[in-house]
């Protein structure tokens, strides 16, 4: 198949350029994998002028979502064993969706999706309602290492609390990271959150999932010897 990058045309309609994220928007992808993006965007896509509201859930399925769902094995993964969880991804890099994409269609899975790729602080802020989601998984965020970058990191205090706000009671966040000073970073935002119980105890970690598969991400920190670190909060 041929590579080549997103055309203007596309770009336009579907990235959000104005919004200022930190990280690749574009890319390369293959003629297929736009023709792809140009059929289920228009159908599953949750665009800037969209909320929740208008992408025609299933009434009683529970939401959840992927913040950074990469190439989307973690989606799939999800809506495999969770097919009754309506599963909204959220993923700023459009050569990413395109993967995400092809594999959710392939695996008869992506209606079970909404997708988009705004912001996570828009989508929490304009998208979703307080009290709408049921869990949010976060997986191998970017770590920004440079002390200078720490405030591009995800987790921060504002956003912690957002995060709790559009939570349900009893809802859940789910976090990984192979990379320790930030999971040491986001446990100590994440324990001083009001509202927010760490399920191993205040400054613990959880054992990874048996039902957990190895991402792109996580095997990458393997072969490094870096091993991942596994987090779970539950709303009071």
């Amino acid at each position: 198949m041929r590579l080549m990058r997103l055309t203007r045309e596309f770009r336009d309609q579907f990235s959000q350029q104005e919004m200022r994220t930190h990280g690749r928007k574009n890319g390369f992808v293959t003629t297929g994998q736009q023709a792809r993006m140009l059929k289920w965007l228009p159908k599953i896509g949750l665009s800037k002028d969209k909320t929740l509201a208008d992408a025609q859930l299933p009434d009683g399925a529970p939401i959840v979502m992927e913040i950074g769902f990469g190439n989307g094995d973690f989606l799939v993964h999800l809506a495999q064993l969770h097919p009754d969880w309506l599963l909204l991804g959220v993923e700023i890099y459009l050569p990413g969706v395109a993967k995400a994409m092809g594999r959710l269609e392939d695996a008869g899975l992506i209606e079970q999706c909404r997708i988009t790729q705004l912001p996570a602080q828009f989508v929490l802020t304009r998208q979703v309602q307080a009290g709408q989601l049921d869990g949010v998984f976060i997986n191998h965020p970017d770590p920004w290492p440079k002390a200078k970058h720490h405030k591009r990191r995800i987790i921060q205090k504002d956003f912690a609390e957002l995060l709790v706000s559009r939570l349900k009671p009893g809802g859940f966040i789910k976090l990984a990271s192979d990379k320790a000073d930030l999971a040491e970073w986001m446990r100590d935002i994440l324990d001083i959150t009001p509202g927010l119980s760490n399920v191993a105890g205040v400054g613990g970690f959880i054992d990874r999932d048996a039902d957990r598969i190895e991402t792109k991400f996580e095997q990458r920190g393997n072969k490094a010897g870096r091993i991942s670190q596994f987090l779970h909060y539950i709303k009071d």
